[in-house]
């Protein structure tokens, strides 16, 4: 079963970031998260290759005019973390307001994904 993030919002201390790892949670196809306002994807990629994340555009999305394909691939570099904008204009599902993202390959245990909430209490 794919993973379903929340957005994780952090006290004016901060504290850690709650990870879901591939092994078993995340899948190649369907994971999902919040889109909005601050909401941020967050990869950890701790293999020592580079993973390549797929963001779903929904049907119909334009970016200064122009139909954007999906999936939108991006990669993210072995022993990196990659921080994807959840922005609604892009990412959206129409019925879910949900972001689905995948990956290239099925995502091990060497492979995280968080969402965070960048703009604080």
């Amino acid at each position: 079963m794919a993973a379903a993030l929340t957005a994780q919002s952090f006290p004016p201390g901060g504290t850690a970031v709650t990870y879901v790892t591939g092994a078993g949670t995340l899948t190649q196809t369907g994971n999902t998260a919040p889109t909005g306002p601050g909401n941020v994807l967050w990869i950890k990629n701790t293999s020592g290759s580079v993973i390549t994340v797929n963001m779903t555009v929904p049907a119909g999305i334009t970016l200064d005019g122009v139909a954007q394909t999906s999936p939108l691939t991006i990669p993210v570099a072995n022993n990196a973390d990659q921080a994807i904008p959840l922005r609604a204009a892009r990412y959206a599902d129409p019925v879910t307001g949900l972001a689905t993202f995948g990956f290239a390959s099925a995502p091990g245990a060497t492979v995280s994904a968080a969402c965070i909430n960048t703009t604080g209490n």
